[in-house]
């Protein structure tokens, strides 16, 4: 959940079209608990105001979040902080930033003062510091009330929100969306709906904001919602058994060869999440039922005459970018690349190569989380993510364009029921061939299970949790 949403406010008695130093704010941080599909996972508060930093008036928006569950049969913890400091004018650019990751997934700080040009990054942590400069950043005091200025103005405005952890902007779309009345505490409240979306999302989240200022909800599909509470309530939390939660049931098990194909008869799959590629094809069913077909199948650069030459440049720089998590300019990350892949020239050839090292090389632990390529290096051990961020970052230093793969997988664990569970996989792209791999599986090939919903930093799939319901499967030729 972005800082804007966890911030906006609502319609109270203003100056027409306000702007972002006139808009009425609370005087205390807002606090919310944070609920996964009904059960309460974790909690989160959020401020914005004026400041003076170095004898200058500054506006400032500061917003921590927490979240803890079980994961297979493991408690984990999360806590995130982030700290945006901006010029008190409207339109004020970004002076500096402060994000600290604390908890499972390791503790590091990533801070940066910014300047026309862009901003001079430190990055610490595990013992470790590092700077980097990022190019100009575009989100200026405004993207930090968006939601709000959007609802106080009844318009649709875009802007820009920088992420610490990818060290780039990324374009935002807020809406008002129209005036309802809900009930709270007992009484009812006139709200103004307003709608954030992330352009490279598909879904967007929406905010109740109540006429005297308060967020009531803050909602990310069906399942994730944020609610106003007083933080004595907010910090009391459920415990949550994440797999058990967010599973979605199989009428019975399913084949993984490869080769292979499955049909999916599913509910609950919007449009704009219904992913077609060349391994899955999508069918719109009458009643909001869609069909999805899964073909694994051998890929054309197994040929070695078919597979292209690693090391080339792309169409798309993303897919061979080192990022603050993808750190693959590391010299560790790139000499064990190296060691991995040695003279293998192809794509594809180079790639199972290094599935099959990160399926050996890490020790399946599901819930024990790292952030960062290097520290899933030093770990020796992870679930899905963790296999999938360190074979990312092993192939982009080997020259291979590779992204990261959200979506659904078989499996039947320990209580013997069938499910697809959330999963994520990596993907290479060799000429214009997407080939699909699992190292945390150790599939040179992913299996018709994978059923994907999303790729990159398309992580809106959370809001996915708890719609999703499997009609029928069947094999098909």
């Amino acid at each position: 959940m972005s800082i804007a949403l966890l911030l906006a406010l609502s319609l109270t008695a203003a100056p027409q079209r306000p702007d972002v130093l006139t808009v009425p704010r609370p005087t205390a941080p807002e606090w919310f608990g944070i609920y996964v599909m009904g059960k309460k996972a974790g909690y989160s508060w959020s401020w914005i105001g004026r400041e003076i930093r170095d004898g200058k008036e500054v506006l400032v928006g500061r917003a921590e979040t927490t979240i803890r569950a079980n994961v297979g049969g493991q408690e984990v913890s999360r806590s995130t902080s982030d700290e945006k400091v901006y010029e008190a004018r409207p339109g004020g650019r970004l002076l500096s930033f402060i994000a600290r990751r604390e908890g499972d997934g390791g503790t590091r700080r990533i801070s940066g003062r910014c300047d026309p040009t862009g901003c001079a990054v430190e990055l610490e942590g595990d013992g470790k510091r590092e700077q980097r400069r990022t190019g100009p950043v575009r989100e200026t005091a405004d993207d930090a009330d968006g939601p709000r200025l959007a609802a106080f103005r009844r318009d649709t405005r875009k802007g820009a929100q920088f992420e610490p952890d990818r060290l780039s902007d990324k374009e935002v779309e807020t809406r008002f969306v129209r005036r309802a009345t809900v009930p709270a505490a007992g009484v009812e409240v006139g709200v103004a709906v307003v709608e954030e979306k992330d352009l490279e999302a598909r879904a967007a989240t929406t905010a109740q904001i109540a006429d005297d200022g308060r967020v009531l909800e803050i909602r990310v599909g069906e399942a994730v919602v944020a609610k106003a509470e007083p933080e004595s309530v907010a910090k009391r939390l459920d415990q949550v058994d994440l797999f058990g939660l967010t599973r979605v049931k199989l009428p019975g098990p399913v084949s993984r060869e490869v080769p292979g194909a499955l049909r999916f008869r599913l509910r609950g799959v919007p449009a704009a999440f219904a992913k077609e590629d060349p391994r899955q094809r999508v069918e719109p069913l009458a009643g909001g039922e869609t069909l999805v077909t899964v073909r694994a199948a051998r890929p054309a650069a197994s040929d070695p005459a078919k597979d292209p030459p690693r090391g080339r440049p792309v169409a798309d720089p993303e897919l061979l970018r080192a990022t603050p998590e993808v750190d693959h300019d590391d010299p560790r990350i790139q000499k064990l690349a190296a060691e991995i892949v040695g003279g293998t020239k192809g794509i594809y050839a180079a790639s199972r190569k290094i599935e099959e090292a990160v399926y050996r090389r890490l020790a399946k632990v599901y819930g024990s989380s790292r952030d960062r390529a290097t520290e899933v290096l030093d770990a020796g051990k992870g679930d899905c993510t963790e296999h999938t961020l360190l074979f990312v970052a092993l192939a982009r230093a080997a020259g291979i364009p590779a992204r990261q793969v959200h979506g659904l997988v078989y499996a039947r664990y320990g209580d013997g029921v069938d499910a697809l569970y959330w999963h994520a996989w990596p993907e290479v792209l060799a000429g214009t061939e997407w080939i699909a791999l699992d190292p945390t599986f150790g599939q040179p090939v992913a299996d018709a299970t994978h059923l994907a919903l999303g790729h990159g930093s398309q992580v809106d799939t959370v809001g996915l949790m708890g719609a999703i319901q499997v009609v029928q499967v069947e094999r098909v030729k």
